[in-house]
């Protein structure tokens, strides 16, 4: 089984998530170890779910550790050209779900590892390959594998998620939060009797405007903080004064911004707020906590893929979030994030990646492995 046709029969295995079922995957890879001989590790997580690993050992003890999740976001409802899990071959691009998000870099890591194997290679350092479970929605096989490995002793990390083959050094931060208000029932024709849950989420979002602007910030090359309000819900129906509403808050943040202590200023703006009105007016609940991550780019990791790179001197930031926010939150572990996938394509329908590029990534992630030295 060639390359191509290696990252198809990923592409052919349903792993969206909900529900995942990545435990298809690892059983594929697993199945292409044992042809080689190539020592593998599977983690059950159950339900259908698991992590996969390899371990190969190098002159250094340090870890240079590669990182891909198996799992991707759900076909969607809008129409393909091509069956999102059909993964068509089309004038040098394979289409599906997952091709660039990101089974390709998935793919590519693991075939120069098992080509780093075959060959015999003296590996300069350890090598760890993870393929997770859950990165798309609660990164579960990144939380277990912390729960059951350390990770103090890896020199740097390699995220295969796309990037159109250029040299990211990070991501912004993710925190998503929903802001509950209540209020109290009434008659349509008597709102006077009662509190309007809606009208006081109007207030909640005049104050998340300001400070869309007071946490604004810039820096090279993550780019611009955001907060977006991207759901609303409330009310019981035409006459009836709705005594509940919610809305989700998406904040992205570039670092050395603060998660916590974001969560912590909102909490005391909107209790100022209502500090007039009963206590239980607001709750906030965080529904997911991802912080930025952001590497030196004269660290070695970086110096050194640039210079395999070679025409292209220039490091990237990019707006997603990654396994590394879990693995790495503290950003204290060199991380480069590269593959062979179009970010722009990622979650969207006729995702496709291109074949060259794919296969550029094998030679590239090989050339990383030995080349790099802690």
């Amino acid at each position: 089984m060639n390359a191509v046709q290696f990252l198809q029969k990923l592409i052919r295995i349903n792993s969206s998530n909900p529900p995942g079922n990545e435990s298809k995957i690892s059983e594929l890879l697993a199945e292409r170890c044992k042809e080689s001989g190539l020592p593998y590790q599977i983690t059950d997580l159950g339900q259908n779910r698991s992590n996969f690993s390899i371990h190969l050992k190098g002159k250094d003890r340090r870890e240079l550790f590669f990182c891909g999740h198996m799992d991707t976001v759900l076909p969607g409802e809008q129409k393909w050209d091509y069956p999102p899990f059909e993964a068509k071959k089309v004038e040098n691009k394979i289409y599906g779900r997952g091709a660039s998000d990101m089974k390709s870099g998935l793919a590519a890591m693991f075939l120069a590892i098992e080509s780093l194997y075959l060959q015999n290679e003296e590996l300069p350092h350890d090598i760890v390959f993870l393929a997770t479970a859950g990165e798309e929605v609660d990164s579960c096989g990144a939380r277990q594998y912390l729960e059951d490995h350390d990770v103090s002793n890896t020199a740097a990390m390699v995220i295969g998620e796309p990037t159109r083959e250029k040299v990211v050094v990070g991501h912004k931060g993710a925190l998503w939060v929903k802001i509950l208000t209540f209020g109290k029932t009434a008659h349509g024709a008597m709102p006077d009797r009662g509190i309007n849950a809606i009208e006081r989420i109007r207030e909640v979002m005049a104050i998340l405007d300001e400070c869309r602007l007071e946490w604004k910030i810039t820096g090279a090359p993550l780019g611009e903080s955001s907060l977006s309000i991207n759901k609303i819900e409330g009310g019981l129906q035409a006459n009836v004064v709705p005594d509940q509403c919610h809305i989700y808050v998406d904040i992205r943040t570039i670092p050395p911004q603060s998660h916590n202590e974001i969560f912590m200023e909102l909490s005391r703006k909107l209790e100022e707020l209502f500090n007039e009105e009963d206590s239980s007016a607001f709750k906030m609940e965080e529904l997911l906590n991802r912080p930025g991550i952001l590497t030196e780019s004269s660290s070695r990791i970086i110096q050194t893929a640039k210079d395999i790179k070679g025409t292209d001197n220039d490091v990237y930031g990019v707006s997603y979030y990654t396994d590394a926010a879990v693995l790495n939150p503290e950003s204290t572990i060199p991380t480069l994030i590269y593959g062979p996938g179009d970010e722009q394509l990622a979650h969207q329908p006729n995702e496709y990646v291109d074949v060259d590029a794919y296969l550029r990534s094998i030679e590239y992630y090989r050339s990383l492995a030995l080349a790099f030295e802690a």
